[in-house]
């Protein structure tokens, strides 16, 4: 019985905001860090070269894409206040451009880039959320 209550407490702690938000923000770490591996290793250099994720065309065309979808779900999910669901995800993916830029050793020359890419992220990610937001509580309207 024990196991039972203890899967209902992992659910209600993923439910809620703070766990929504840690999600997001892991979301946003393992896009950047795994599209930073996997463009290091597709390199026609010898041995492997750990690369920013942007520099990399699947960063448009998947990381972006799965980050507007983790933004537009958490705001679905939870559709009030949502312009914290954007900053949780730039948080996470901020601390893996951090991560990757100690790894590639450039340190933080690169800390004015990251940070006007924080801002503009932010504000394309709060497109998504609010949409889905509206939806959400468009569809809890009809169903009363």
């Amino acid at each position: 019985m024990r196991s039972a209550t203890a899967f209902a407490d992992y659910r209600r702690l993923l439910a809620s905001p703070v766990g929504i938000g840690v999600m997001l923000a892991a979301t946003g770490l393992i896009v950047w860090i795994g599209l930073s591996v996997w463009g290091g290793l597709g390199t026609a250099e010898t041995g492997f070269r750990l690369r920013e994720a942007w520099d990399t065309a699947a960063y448009f065309y998947v990381g972006v894409p799965v980050m507007a979808l983790a933004v537009s779900l958490a705001s679905f999910v939870d559709p009030y206040r949502v312009w914290r669901w954007p900053l949780w995800l730039v948080a996470g993916h901020q601390v893996g451009v951090l991560l990757v830029g100690l790894g590639m050793q450039s340190g933080l020359s690169l800390i004015l880039l990251t940070i006007i890419l924080a801002v503009l992220l932010a504000v394309l990610f709060t497109i998504p959320a609010l949409l889905a937001s509206l939806a959400a509580r468009a569809l809890t309207e009809r169903a009363y």
